[in-house]
């Protein structure tokens, strides 16, 4: 997801609050919400010191069938932190760089304290957890869609924790900015993506989110 999406899901977001302000914010809970945002991804334990702290992205949803429980599954990604500084050359358009990315795909469920009759919301969870590095080519044009035959990629499962906190922007408009840190542990396998071994790794990141997210 590029950072051109996040930012017209956001428009779309908040120019959609005002038509959900008819069901109060007030009751108890909303029962889908689909959060946003933007942070940092950190990675541990085998992946240094040969990774680095990159930039990162989430996108979410969650079901909550009451009010201190909720449902979800999202999708989360870093650019960068294996550092890769690869070219490929491709013979009809010349050297084209490799670029890293890093996907995680977490699934769970967390549970949730609602504070100021709902208006802050403290929660914490955890579950499984889907983790892919992999290399891209940098396409020369959003018209062609060169193949790469040189990139490598590894991947495996894992766990994942997550705590945080929503704050409720008004009573009547159920839209919530929110930090949230999510920790994942699991163990990936495949070809070397930066400098890491190829075979079996034991992966850790921490990554931070400041999120926003719209309920109905």
């Amino acid at each position: 997801m590029t950072l051109r999406t996040l930012l017209g899901v956001t428009v779309i977001w908040i120019a959609a609050g005002p038509a959900a302000s008819a069901q109060p914010y007030g009751r108890s809970w909303t029962r889908h919400n689909i959060w946003a945002g933007m942070g940092i991804a950190m990675p541990g334990q085998d992946l240094q010191p040969g990774y680095q702290n990159a930039f990162g992205w989430t996108v979410g949803y969650g079901f909550r069938p009451v009010s201190f429980l909720q449902i979800d599954a999202g999708y989360e990604g870093s650019y960068n932190a294996a550092d890769v500084e690869d070219y490929y050359d491709q013979p009809a358009f010349g050297p084209l760089r490799i670029r890293d990315f890093q996907t995680f795909i977490p699934f769970g469920a967390r549970a949730i304290l609602p504070l100021a009759g709902g208006r802050v919301e403290v929660f914490g969870g955890g579950g499984g957890a889907y983790l892919r590095y992999s290399e891209h080519l940098r396409q020369p044009s959003e018209y062609y869609n060169v193949g790469c035959p040189v990139c490598r990629a590894r991947d495996g499962f894992g766990w994942q924790a997550v705590a945080g906190v929503n704050f409720g922007l008004s009573r009547t408009v159920p839209v919530k900015l929110g930090v949230f840190t999510r920790m994942y542990d699991a163990e990936t396998s495949g070809q070397p993506v930066g400098n890491i071994w190829s075979g079996k790794t034991k992966d850790r990141w921490l990554n931070t989110y400041l999120t926003l997210s719209f309920g109905f």
